[in-house]
């Protein structure tokens, strides 16, 4: 089991040779601190709009075909979620994340915001809203 922290998002216009292939994300592992240069393929999610192939292991890769409809979901997971592994298990590619408490929230995670108009190193640390206060209560009549 392969852990990702990194991707590539490839979005496919209309085409006569693969015209239900619509989208592919390629999914990478290279050691922490290291450049994206030190990233190895991990496998790839293929997204489809009609049948859907088997799932495989190419080349020493895991190739995982999923609905279209899915892209969306995908995403947010790999956007939202720390750490997240990828398999093939019994004959079928799984994408998941790690063992995480239940009703974890990640709001403490300080968000990193660019400075468009900056140079590409002066990302600020953001912390997110504190929340605001309970309203006081209401004195009984």
């Amino acid at each position: 089991m392969a852990e990702v922290n990194r991707y590539r998002v490839v979005l496919y216009g209309a085409s006569n040779d693969k015209p239900d292939l619509k989208a592919k994300v390629e999914l990478y592992s290279a050691p922490r601190g290291h450049p994206p240069s030190a990233a190895t393929s991990v496998g790839k999610l293929k997204f489809h709009d009609g049948p859907l192939p088997p799932d495989a292991q190419e080349k020493g890769a895991i190739v995982m075909h999923l609905p279209h409809g899915m892209l969306g979901d995908v995403i947010d997971l790999l956007r939202n979620e720390s750490p997240i592994y990828f398999a093939f298990h019994e004959g079928r590619a799984v994408l998941g994340t790690g063992v995480e408490e239940v009703g974890s929230n990640d709001d403490h995670v300080p968000r990193l915001v660019r400075v468009v108009d900056g140079p590409p190193a002066a990302a600020l640390a953001v912390e997110p809203p504190a929340t605001p206060p309970p309203p006081p209560p209401v004195a009984a009549p």
